[in-house]
């Protein structure tokens, strides 16, 4: 079953990006997002809401506008 697969894949990483994980099993991020929600719900994976700074001058966001901001979700096993 793809959800267990996804569930152990995670397990085997400890931490990765929601685009590894959607890429790695070659399906939509939204299809992902589904699936994953069962494992936070039953508190066996933890998802965290993460900004990536690019092409940042400074490291961190201080509102200059000279960067890119990502934001992503990390799913890290519990």
């Amino acid at each position: 079953m793809i959800m267990t697969a996804i569930r152990d894949y995670i397990k085997l990483q400890g931490c990765v990006d929601l685009h590894n994980i959607a890429n790695h099993f070659r399906l939509p991020e939204s299809a992902v997002i589904q699936m994953l929600g069962f494992w936070v719900n039953k508190g066996i994976i933890k998802r965290i809401n993460k900004d990536i700074l690019v092409n940042c001058p400074q490291r961190k966001c201080s509102g200059c506008g000279s960067c890119n901001s990502i934001s992503t979700e990390i799913y890290v096993w519990q």
